[in-house]
Order: structure tokens, then sequence, then C-alpha cells
């Protein structure tokens, strides 16, 4: 340790560090840094010397078998991936619902047209009542048929609908859930090291 720090002025963290130079800091005080810088209180002398003893502190190692906890990034990536698949996945079969219900509309659409048609044919030509009845019905019938399946669509739409904000609801209180469980083995993690370093501060011997 050397005395070359400034007269005058705050007890800066630099200042002890040039005081304990190549010193350990482990083996040394307060008392005998102010001795050598010749100022300064004990208590901000005691407090830069703790944190210089922190900084060198060996790091502590994790128990061998010890999971550590995954890192809030890895986290946000999981989670991102999982709900961005299952996105992909409801859309995709809505999209489908959807084109299937919008062509089956549009063939009703058409096809009671024909039907208006064939109706006014009807009406005009008595010699193909018999068979414009027959194609009418048939027509009817297909009409009536295509709504049936409209009616199915839109259930079916109706019903993926509601499994998809389900699904999400339940991917984000899961997601939650999985949040907190690792928060909280963070902190316990956090704690623990926290404990660690405290008894290593106090089974480290203090001369001076």
């Amino acid at each position: 340790m050397t005395n070359t720090t400034p007269p005058s002025g705050p007890i800066s963290l630099a200042d002890v560090r040039h005081a304990l130079a190549d010193t350990d800091p482990s083996s040394t005080n307060a008392g005998a840094l102010r001795k050598i810088m010749g100022r300064g209180s004990y208590a901000t002398i005691q407090k830069h010397l703790d944190a210089i003893r922190q900084e060198r502190a060996p790091v502590v190692p994790v128990a061998p078998g010890t999971t550590p906890a995954p890192p809030a990034d890895a986290v946000a990536a999981i989670w991102g991936a999982a709900y961005a698949a299952a996105q992909v996945l409801t859309l995709g079969r809505l999209e489908i619902v959807t084109a299937e219900r919008d062509a089956a509309r549009a063939q009703v659409a058409a096809q009671a047209q024909d039907v208006a048609s064939l109706a006014a044919e009807v009406d005009a030509g008595a010699e193909t009542v018999t068979a414009a009845l027959s194609a009418k019905q048939q027509l009817e019938t297909t009409v009536e048929n295509h709504q049936a399946e409209i009616v199915r669509l839109t259930g079916e739409l109706e019903r993926v609908t509601r499994e998809t904000t389900t699904a999400a609801e339940l991917a984000e209180r899961e997601a939650q859930i999985k949040l907190q469980t690792l928060q909280t083995v963070l902190d316990k993690a956090i704690h623990e090291v926290s404990d660690y370093k405290s008894l290593l501060a106090r089974l480290t011997p203090s001369k001076g």
C-alpha cells in the first residue's frame, strides 16, 4: 500500500484503490487505509473497501446437478414461437372454412338465378311444364342443401373461432404461470448467491 492520495477532497473509490495498491482487500481494514491516506471518514473508507472486496471475491460455483434459471430472453423466444405456430394453424383453418362458406354462398346465388329463369320459362311454355318443374324441384333441393351447408359451415366457423380464443387464453395463462415459476426460481437463486457471498465475507479473516 502507498501513501500518494491527494491531501484534500472527499474520499473516493479510486482513492481507496490507490491506497490498497496490490494489497489483498481482505487483509486490511478501514483504520489501516485511513492511516495511509491521512484523511477521510472510517464509514466512507469501509464502504469503498467493502465494494472492492465484493468485486474481488471469488465466484461461488454452482452445485453439481443444479439447473440454472433460464434467461428471460429464451423464455420470451419459446413463448413467441409457440404462439406464432398456434396462430398459423388456427388462422389457416379459419381461412379454409371461410372460403368454403363464401363459395357455397356464391353457388347458391347462381343457382337461385337459375331457378328464377327456369320459372319464367315454365310460365311461357306449357309444353315444357313437366320437365321444367322437375328441374326446378331439383334446383330448389340443391339450393336447400347448399343453404344447409352454409349453416353447417357457419357453425364450424363459430366453433373454430371459439376454440382459437380459448386456446390463446390458455396459452397466455400457461405462459404466465411458467414465467412466474421461472421468476421464483431466479429470485431464490439470487437470494442463495447473496447468502453465499455474505457467508464468505464473514468467514474471510480480517487482518489489521
